[in-house]
This record gives structure tokens, sequence and C-alpha cells, in this order.
């Protein structure tokens, strides 16, 4: 498990003391202070230009002083956290001081700050977000004050643990994890009893949407600590094929965290673009000016898997989208089993 050492702790503790020192320096020499922020990929790379690989923060700017001085509070709370241990949710920080913050997107701005100016990932800073995921299937976790989390027994859906990083051990016999986008086809699939009908062990995810890192993290831990393989079910439509897509290489905002949470062997079994009209999928609905916004961004992006770019072109070709719910009466025992065991995935 990739838990905080104490090793690692005292280095961030350190760089940030130097920070603070250095920015301390920098108000009394000069009346003012500057928080370089690392730029993620893509805004360097915006619209064809290069721009700069940092955003400047400036306290004597009137536009980002509200945001420097959120970046002092945060920087004070994690070296609390740090120093005396301990850890605390994105919404707990909003309520400790309303008047600075004025809205939690806010806080949740400087937190992603925070994290890339000092290179880690929030879960290494003590600073968590609200878990949305649930598990089911083949899973015991055990967490370091002795509690345990086994879906055997509970028989059903559990939620994840705020602190995915108190995750001690894993137990599982599972044979593959499959994840799905939305949590109304994580309760169908439960209802329609998934684990008998598909014949292995399995593990079933929903991150209800876009995942927050404790999904991500639990894929990323089952996937390299079992090798197990981890199959994705996401709506053919361009949101589906991004949230495929922040499972198996990370979100952009955190795209230095890659190698805590992603999980670059995901395999994307359906729905395919492709699949819409072979399938006679009723029930299709035609792509909105927001839709099309999003196939241009992702096709932008470099390093894309050809087999994904090439569903981004049918979407665009075909003006329609549709959703799991289409294809929900033969998930069980025919696309999903057919698709693992021809090994029909991008």
């Amino acid at each position: 498990m990739e838990k905080v050492s104490k090793e690692n702790k005292v280095l961030i503790l350190n760089n940030l003391e130097r920070l603070v020192m250095e920015m301390l320096l920098e108000l009394v020499m000069r009346g003012s202070a500057t928080f370089k922020v690392p730029r993620y990929r893509t805004e360097r790379e915006k619209n064809g230009e290069i721009h700069s690989p940092f955003r400047c923060v400036t306290y004597n700017n009137n536009r980002s002083r509200h945001r420097f001085c959120l970046l002092i509070y945060m920087l004070a709370e994690i070296h609390r956290l740090l120093a005396e241990g301990g850890s605390c949710t994105v919404r707990g920080l909003y309520y400790r001081n309303t008047q600075l913050i004025r809205a939690q997107s806010f806080i949740v701005a400087a937190k992603l700050d925070v994290c890339r100016i000092l290179n880690t990932a929030p879960f290494h800073l003590g600073i968590l977000s609200a878990s949305k995921g649930l598990l089911a299937g083949d899973i015991r976790m055990t967490m370091s004050n002795g509690d345990i989390l086994d879906c055997n027994a509970y028989g059903g859906a559990i939620s994840l643990p705020i602190d995915f990083e108190n995750v001690d051990h894993i137990d599982t016999r599972a044979e593959l994890v499959l994840i799905v986008e939305k949590e109304s086809v994580f309760e169908s699939l439960l209802s329609r009893n998934i684990f008998n009908s598909f014949g292995i062990r399995l593990i079933l995810v929903t991150g209800k949407g876009y995942p927050d890192c404790s999904t991500r993290r639990l894929v990323h831990r089952l996937t390299m600590e079992f090798n197990l393989p981890a199959y994705i079910l996401v709506d053919a439509d361009p949101f589906g094929i991004e949230i495929m897509l922040v499972y198996r290489h990370g979100s952009q905002s955190l795209d230095f965290t890659s190698n805590l949470l992603a999980t670059p062997s995901l395999r994307w079994v359906g729905l395919h673009p492709s699949e819409i009209c072979s399938l006679a999928i009723g029930g299709t609905a035609p792509l909105s000016q927001e839709d099309n916004k999003k196939i241009n961004d992702m096709l932008n992006r470099k390093n894309m898997d050809l087999g994904v770019r090439q569903e981004l072109y049918k979407l665009q070709q075909m003006q329609l989208k549709a959703e799991i719910e289409s294809v929900l009466d033969f998930l069980c025992g025919d696309y999903i089993p057919n698709k693992v065991n021809r090994n029909l995935f991008l």
C-alpha cells in the first residue's frame, strides 16, 4: 500500500515551510509576494498555443488577492494536519472560515493549486473529499483502526470510506473488476443478480459519474495488488468516454498523480458508439452543442488511443448518443460476458 510514510510527510512539511518562508521574505523585501502554480498540460497547450508553465497568484494584484489568501489558509491548515496528524474534508475546511472562503468551489480550487505547487496528491496532505463510490461483490477491507468492511457478509453494496488510505488490507478471490458509470446501472445489475448470472467471481464498482480519488484508488490498487483485469461500461456519449479516460489515465487537473490513481490497463467493454446501429439501440438522442465541444476537446488531446479516437469520430459522424440503460435487459447474461470472453474491448 502506498500510504504516506513518515519520511514523505517530513519532506512535504519541509517543502511547505520553505515555500512559506520564501513568500514571507518576498513580502518583507518587496511588499508583495507571488505563488507560481504549475499549469496542467491542457492549460499549457490551449488553442494550439504554448502558454507559460506557471499561473501567477499575486498578493498585490486585486484580481488574484482572494486566491492568494485562500492559498495561505490552505497551507496553514495542511501544516497543522501534517504536524498533528489526522485529516479534514473540503467541506470541513469551508465551514471553518466561510467569510474568507465565500464558496466551497473556491476551497476546491485552492486545494488543487496547493497540490500542484507541492507536487503531491490531496490525500497525502490530509485533505479529503466525501467519497461517492459504491462497491459490491467478493471483497473485504480491513481498516487501520481494525474496522472491517465486508461485502460478502453484508450481501449488498457498501460505500467506500472517505479516507481510502486508511485501508490497510484488502482480501478478495475475485477474477475481475467491473466498473459502471452510473449508480442506476449499478443498482440494476445488483437487482438482476449479476454475481450468479455472470458465472465468475467479480467486484462491481461505480463512481456515480465522474469518479472521486477514493474510487480511482480502489480500482488502481485492485489491479496492481491482485493483478485483476478491470473492465468499464459507460454511456456511448462524450461524457461517458471522458469518464472512462479519467479511470484509465487520470484527471487532467491532477495529471501528476496518475501513478497513484490511474489504471492504464483498463478495458472499455462498451457501450461503444460504433455499436449503436448494429445493436439497433432505441432511445438514442442527438448530440448537443456541448457534446460536440467535448468531442473536439478530447480529439485535441495527445496520446489518445487509436480505438478511442475512432469511436469519437464515429460519434461525430452519427451525431447520435445512447445510454447503457438501452441494453440493460441483456447486460448480465449476454452483453458483458460476451465482451469479456471474446476480448471485445478497447
